[in-house]
């Protein structure tokens, strides 16, 4: 798996979920209305019982108190969603099948734009170190790439110094930087269908 098929597998894979997410955001929404609902009835008794002169005035505020609430339960919530999905990218690049793997680290390499430098993987990775030499001998002309015996502490992917230079190819690394990139693309993917909803019922 290359570099530019992770973005494309993290929409993927959003779209997947996109149904289930949807009508859980849903349900909260509807607790979150519900509960707001009561509220404003406590509130009408309560400015009954005590014959309040500004009883509406009081009733709008704490209304629109509780919408906002609500809003920001349900953005929390939705936020949470995203980076459930961006660290679900995480662990389906961590579990691709040897090959896939492979092929990812000799991506990342390329991705670096350098034909030369120390390779730096962690220690579950350290065994595949002769194999990706190998590798770029064939997918990388003219490189003089080494595998360091240093592990370093990332999930997978791989690192690269160049001198003073380094080069973050990690899984955390390039995730992050696809997340930046791509969160208002894939809450538009979670969540643009219930916010139709939503608009219809109003």
């Amino acid at each position: 798996m290359g570099i530019e098929n992770i973005t494309s597998k993290i929409i993927a894979d959003a779209k997947g979920e996109a149904d289930v997410m949807a009508k859980e955001v849903q349900a909260s929404a509807e607790s979150i209305k519900s509960e707001a609902e009561k509220k404003a009835a406590r509130i009408v008794d309560d400015a009954k019982a005590k014959g309040a002169v500004d009883k509406e005035k009081q009733l709008t505020s704490r209304r629109a108190v509780a919408v906002i609430d609500g809003r920001n339960i349900v953005l929390g919530y939705k936020q949470k969603i995203i980076s459930q999905c961006f660290e679900e990218a995480e662990d389906r690049v961590a579990g691709l099948s040897d090959k896939e793997y492979m092929d990812f680290l000799c991506g990342c390499v390329k991705a670096s734009g350098n034909t030369e430098g120390e390779i730096f993987l962690n220690k579950e990775d350290a065994p595949r170190g002769d194999e990706l030499l190998k590798r770029l001998e064939s997918e990388v002309s003219g490189n003089s790439f080494t595998v360091s015996a240093e592990a370093k502490n990332i999930r997978g992917g791989l690192m690269i110094r160049l001198g003073n230079t380094w080069f973050n190819g990690s899984i955390e690394a390039i995730v992050e930087e696809i997340r930046n990139d791509l969160t208002a693309e894939v809450a538009s993917v979670l969540f643009v269908d219930q916010e139709k909803q939503d608009g219809n019922k109003k």
